[in-house]
């Protein structure tokens, strides 16, 4: 199955503990993620930076790791209908000895879902205003 964008239900909010996780991110509007439920992957946008409004923070869990990343996006309009969004790799929260072992071991294959879930997560909207989407990564 791939990552679709949609609303949180609330017995997702239970069944992934999500409040706990809420905790970590003061200040944190995550009412909607990107998730692929067949693999246990999901991103959510949990908050940004003040001083440094494209600089946003998500918590990305993948098979049971629980990763608090930090990326840069930068959007542009294409010709017609379309838009741009570039991502950058800011870092990573200390997410824990037993995930950063997954982490070290799995980097590839976590980067290469994270930006799958980034594809359908978009701007963040559920109903964007533009027909198509290209996503760049630096990592």
């Amino acid at each position: 199955m791939a990552f679709i964008y949609e609303r949180i239900l609330e017995h997702d909010i239970a069944s992934y503990g999500l409040r706990e996780i809420d905790q970590q991110f003061p200040m944190a509007v995550a009412s909607r993620w990107a998730i692929d439920r067949e693999r246990h992957i999901y991103l959510r946008y949990m908050t940004y930076e003040r001083e440094q409004p494209s600089h946003k923070n998500f918590s990305f869990f993948w098979k049971d790791s629980l990763f608090r990343l930090s990326l840069a996006s930068e959007r542009q309009s294409l010709d017609g209908e379309q838009w741009c969004a570039s991502w950058t790799w800011l870092g990573m929260r200390d997410p824990g000895p037993d995930a950063s072992h997954v982490f070290d071991i799995h980097h590839d294959l976590i980067l290469d879902d994270l930006k799958d879930a980034l594809r359908a997560y978009r701007d963040g909207s559920l109903n964007p205003a533009y027909a198509g989407h290209v996503a760049h990564f630096d990592f």
